[in-house]
């Protein structure tokens, strides 16, 4: 009896000195890190190289005691939770794109669709399209793609919405860095229009392969 008063008395005493901040109650808020690496996991998924993207569950009792716990180490934890898991929205949005992948993706290899610098496809002129109806077909599949990927950026700006600085905008950024880090040779490509993410590519190697060809906001083909 007396090892149960002396536990109960220290959940309380941890309750009651722990100052839990009020950021931490339910949520933490996230940097543009992890949404990154949250999008490389979507991205991943998308492709085909993964067959994982788990649906986050509904969350469990929250109790003082167990709030005061994690409060002593909460950001791992919560970070985790958030990197390995989506909203049951996301992975109906990123199936769908899974499907279409194979269209999207054959569309990209013969350049008639390129990765514009806000996260979208963009249709390209080429020789393929040149029948009238395969390029209807295109614009379809493009139309498709985009009313997609804007959903799933509206919701992940949205699971992310306590964090100020994170909107649809920020999340259509991030996912063109993402398309254009992937972009495989003589793909279509928009440079990204300015600032760190024009030069994060200039200083890396296809900033170089490209050389005077590499201009804020300028369409490219990946070398």
């Amino acid at each position: 009896m007396r090892k149960i008063l002396t536990a109960a008395a220290l959940a309380f005493a941890i309750v009651g000195c722990v100052v839990i901040p009020k950021e931490m109650d339910i949520h933490v808020t996230l940097d543009i890190r992890h949404i990154q690496e949250q999008a490389s996991d979507v991205l991943n998924f998308i492709e085909g190289t993964s067959d994982s993207l788990p649906v986050a569950e509904t969350a469990g009792s929250n109790s003082m005691f167990q709030r005061a716990i994690d409060a002593l180490d909460p950001m791992p934890k919560a970070y985790a939770a958030e990197l390995n898991t989506v909203s049951p929205m996301v992975k109906e949005i990123a199936t769908r794109m899974r499907d279409r992948n194979a269209a999207v993706d054959a569309l990209k290899k013969s350049g008639c669709a390129g990765e514009s610098n806000r996260g979208y496809l963009e249709l390209r002129d080429c020789a393929d399209l040149a029948d009238d109806a395969k390029k209807n077909e295109a614009q379809k599949v493009i139309a498709d793609d985009n009313k997609d990927r804007k959903a799933l950026y509206k919701e992940i700006a949205r699971l992310n919405s306590e964090d100020q600085d994170v909107n649809v905008g920020t999340i259509e950024t991030v996912y063109a860095m993402e398309h254009l880090n992937r972009a495989k040779s003589g793909e279509a490509v928009q440079l990204p229009a300015g600032g760190k993410e024009f030069d994060e590519v200039k200083s890396s190697p296809l900033g170089q392969k490209l050389g005077g060809a590499c201009q804020p906001g300028a369409w490219v083909v990946i070398p």
